[in-house]
């Protein structure tokens, strides 16, 4: 896989992708399957008052070639860009997009409610709304010392 590099991004930008793939994989190692991924889309994670967002970057898959899983502290995104359609007279100059399957495994920083997830895709973007899980009230008792 050939990797593409901005010019003009800080060096720190690039440092902090870098780790982010190391996680990656080392997370990927600790799983009990391993991944067949061809490529990994660009993922931004910003909390808002009411939990999480997470938007990736996936122009060319459809919406029924994505899987979405709370796995514990973890969301699993997963899917396949399909191979263009080819004709029998048709011969390639050129092939830079990654197809196949992809996979993305993001650490949730609090815990979540996983029924209230909602995802949107449009315009080669998903969008995924993550509530945060509803606060449990316990009574603390006191200890006589």
């Amino acid at each position: 896989m050939a990797r593409i590099r901005r010019r003009g991004e800080p060096a720190i930008t690039d440092l902090h992708r870098r780790m982010e793939q190391v996680m990656e994989h080392l997370l990927h190692d600790l799983g009990s399957s391993a991944s067949a991924a061809a490529w990994t889309p660009r993922a931004d994670v910003y909390e808002t008052g009411d939990g999480l967002a997470v938007v990736l970057e996936i122009p060319g898959v459809e919406r029924d070639r994505i899987e979405i899983v709370v796995e514990g502290p973890y969301l699993r995104v997963s899917g396949r860009r399909d191979e263009p359609q080819a004709s029998a007279c048709m011969r390639w100059h050129q092939m830079e997009i990654v197809r196949g399957p992809f996979e993305r495994l993001l650490a949730l920083p609090h815990e979540v409610d996983a029924a209230g997830i909602r995802a949107v895709c449009k315009d080669g973007f998903l969008v995924i709304t993550i509530p945060r899980a509803p606060a449990r009230a316990r009574a603390v008792p006191i200890e006589s010392s």
